[in-house]
């Protein structure tokens, strides 16, 4: 193992945590905080030094991937059909919140942003700096396809 390798597996201790995600559900994590979707009609929003439970009510339909754009401070979620982004700095919750409460959370769609064609769905995304790149899903077969993005509608 190298000096500089900064994940000593050695080092790891008994989880802190335990949360049980069903098979398909994705996370993300950024510095400060990690998502996952809890089904497919809750996000969850964790941060340390706990790791309390946010709630977020979720809507749009089974999320397929979540990354985090660390160029725009966003995470972006991928639906089947859509793209998504918030930026978790953005989390209103009411003065009286506790753990397992329902946050409001401003959350972007971006209406033009669909897959080229009816045949193939959103599959998979990552970022490098702020060009985003999708796979999709149809037919048989996984594309690719680089996309640039501009966050801005």
């Amino acid at each position: 193992m190298s000096e500089n390798d900064q994940l000593n597996i050695n080092s790891l201790t008994l989880p802190i945590s335990v949360t049980h995600l069903k098979p398909g559900n994705t996370l993300s994590t950024n510095n400060d905080s990690f998502l996952l979707q809890d089904g497919s009609t809750t996000i969850e929003i964790r941060a340390p030094p706990k790791f309390e439970v946010k709630k977020i009510s979720w809507r749009n339909g089974l999320v397929r991937d979540i990354v985090w754009c660390s160029e725009l401070n966003v995470y972006i979620l991928l639906t089947h059909k859509s793209l998504f982004t918030f930026d978790p700095q953005t989390s209103i919750a009411p003065p009286t919140t506790t753990i397992n409460t329902d946050i409001q959370l401003k959350i972007v769609e971006y209406n033009k942003i669909k897959p080229y064609d009816n045949e193939h769905s959103f599959w998979r995304c990552t970022c490098v700096g702020t060009t985003l790149y999708i796979s999709y899903s149809g037919r048989g077969d996984r594309l690719v396809l680089k996309s640039r993005i501009n966050f801005i509608d």
